[in-house]
């Protein structure tokens, strides 16, 4: 089997129809007049997702991110830790099998992670190629690794049941590990349009234009509550999220040198703002392996949302060498400054 990086997908339910208790309600009114008059703070928006948090599905983003505020301890379910999971076992089977030129054996027993690898590529798998080429859905796929395969949690492998199988099956697992990419979790933008969907199911009102002149400023207090967070992945392992930029770094003069010998003049800008996740990705006789990838996708501009003080300009290392750089000074944990933006909170704490 082959393998080329793919692509991660999300999908919501429905919320929960419960009333909210008059006196909660009460306190997310005076919540959102202080929102959308400007006058809030990160507190306001953590009490708002905490009031929400209940009356949220199950599988929205809205909930995820509620989640990051209502577990401060290392946590282990969720659409983010289900992307960071289908990242790292992705990785792996790259270092363990492709890279090493090694032939993936179905018919005897295989370790358990690619199992989860099945299923996580196919629900990345692009649809209309999957029925074209191998004449099967996506969800027809799912059930038909989970009726074929099963794991011993004991051995932490996984075998092919008895007389189970067929060319077609694996054909088709061919071809979805095929193309292996990482793709952030969920957008910001999905987090504001699950939130108003909560707000709307629970008749809270609130003004759709005020509150949107307030979405930056939301987003940016949510990405300071995810920032050091920690996840349990499926092997026991931990994971993590930081505060980051698309680009560590900028080129403000001069050239540097690519792995492939060329020069280049790129990055010249930060790209977005974004929440990286981080893990550590061990391989049977192989170093650890520390790997980072976009968690969380924003629109949001480090220049116009970044205090001065983290922006720092220097000359680059030798292999960047006669090249000036700048870089964001971020720490792991990040707060907001009262004009909204964001500020080290160590700069700011004793």
């Amino acid at each position: 089997m082959t393998i080329r990086p793919s692509r991660c997908s999300l999908r919501t339910s429905s919320g929960n129809h419960m009333p909210l208790p008059l006196k909660d309600l009460a306190k997310l009114n005076q919540i959102i007049e202080r929102i959308q008059a400007g006058r809030f703070d990160a507190n306001d928006v953590d009490n708002l997702l905490m009031k929400l948090r209940p009356y949220a599905g199950r599988e929205t983003v809205f909930f995820e991110v509620a989640n990051f505020v209502a577990h401060s301890d290392a946590r282990d379910r969720g659409l983010a830790q289900q992307s960071i999971t289908s990242f790292v076992d992705s990785i792996q089977y790259f270092r363990e099998y492709v890279s090493e030129n090694r032939p993936l054996d179905l018919g005897a027993p295989f370790p358990a992670y690619l199992y989860r690898l099945f299923l996580s590529q196919t629900r990345l798998a692009d649809e209309r190629h999957l029925k074209d080429e191998h004449k099967m859905s996506r969800t027809t796929l799912i059930k038909k690794i989970e009726a074929n395969f099963s794991i011993d949690k004991k051995t932490g492998t996984c075998s092919l049941r008895n007389n189970k199988g067929g060319v077609e099956l694996f054909e088709a697992l061919r071809f979805v590990t095929g193309f292996i990419h990482s793709r952030a979790a969920f957008h910001v933008n999905d987090f504001h349009k699950d939130l108003k969907d909560v707000l709307r199911v629970q008749r809270v009102s609130f003004d759709e234009a005020s509150w949107d002149a307030q979405t930056d400023r939301i987003s940016l207090a949510v990405l300071c509550l995810i920032s050091n967070t920690e996840f349990q992945l499926a092997d026991g392992s931990q994971a993590s999220c930081k505060l980051e930029t698309e680009n560590y770094f900028r080129l403000l003069s001069g050239q540097r040198r690519l792995p492939t010998g060329k020069m280049s003049s790129d990055p010249s800008t930060f790209g977005q703002l974004v929440v990286l996740g981080e893990a550590t990705v061990g391989s049977t006789n192989m170093v650890p392996l520390r790997i980072s990838f976009p968690l969380i996708d924003t629109n949001l501009d480090p220049h116009e949302h970044c205090h001065p003080t983290l922006f720092l300009r220097d000359h680059g290392p030798d292999a960047f060498a006669g090249c000036k750089v700048e870089i964001i000074n971020f720490a792991p944990d990040m707060s907001l400054s009262a004009d909204f933006k964001l500020v080290r909170t160590d700069s700011i704490v004793g």
